[in-house]
């Protein structure tokens, strides 16, 4: 399936530029359309203030196309009243998106739209997303790490990051980390990955059995060895950001990296 249409939550932070600036690339990529989409809580019903807030919104909205690297790129601005980030997918053109694009300020940022909301669109969206964590000139994939269990569903999850992935061409370095908590043999992780393989033919790839004293740091100290340009995963819902094998991969790897993250919900 080809990206057609990249979801922006948009706060006017320089983190939210940065990841518009990613999708901007994407989509000059992939002849994709972009949906900024704002989202604002207005004062009680009746307040005058409330037409005031939303003028400014759509002043500011209006000057978004005008940021150099959006020329010639199809644009479309929502202002979402009154919802919740994870409350927009209800709107059924946004939930047809075909992945989000997002800045997260990590742990402690600003009280906007992105940073902590960042983990609970990433645990609820039914498309892909792509977490920004800083400013990138020239989004380029060489280099991508496919963290994973290889359990059936993650691989047959990998699917979903094939559109992003065949835009790039990267290099897709396969990596299941070992853990004395989480501990698996060679053999069987091997075996695993054949399977993976076996489904998936890739052009330039790597496997790689990786040990390390927790799934997180394995994960970082791996991509961190090899300068990737991506960390990607399958993410299990509600119980923690990423659960892989049967430790759950807290908000840590998206807080403690700068690597963009692209995560699928399983």
């Amino acid at each position: 399936m080809p990206i057609k249409t990249i979801l922006v939550p948009y706060d006017f932070s320089d983190c939210a530029t940065d990841a518009l600036r990613v999708a901007a690339k994407i989509a000059r990529l992939s002849g994709a359309m972009i949906d900024v989409v704002h989202l604002y809580e207005q004062m009680t019903d009746f307040h005058t203030e409330n037409q005031r807030l939303r003028e400014e919104i759509e002043a500011k909205l209006d000057k978004v196309p005008e940021l150099p690297f959006l020329k010639g790129i199809e644009l479309k601005r929502f202002m979402l009243r009154q919802l919740s980030l994870t409350e927009m997918f209800k709107n059924e053109r946004l939930a047809e998106a075909d992945m989000i694009v997002m800045g997260s300020h990590g742990a402690t940022g600003l009280r906007g739209i992105v940073g902590s909301n960042t983990q609970r669109i990433v645990r609820q969206a039914p498309m892909p997303v792509l977490v920004i964590k800083q400013h990138v000139e020239d989004f380029e994939v060489r280099d991508v790490v496919f963290a994973s269990n290889f359990s059936t569903q993650d691989v047959e999850k990998f699917e979903s990051f094939l559109p992003l992935l065949e835009l790039f061409d990267p290099k897709v370095h396969l990596l299941k980390v070992n853990t004395p908590r989480a501990f698996e043999r060679s053999e069987d992780s091997h075996k695993a990955i054949d399977r993976f393989l076996q489904r998936h033919e890739l052009r330039k790839f790597t496997a790689t059995i990786y040990n390390d004293l927790s799934i997180e740091e394995g994960i970082l100290n791996f991509a961190k060895g090899i300068d990737a340009d991506l960390i990607a995963m399958a993410t299990h819902g509600r119980t923690g950001f990423f659960q892989v094998v049967n430790g759950s991969l807290t908000e840590d790897i998206v807080n403690h990296t700068n690597f963009p993250v692209m995560s699928v919900k399983l």
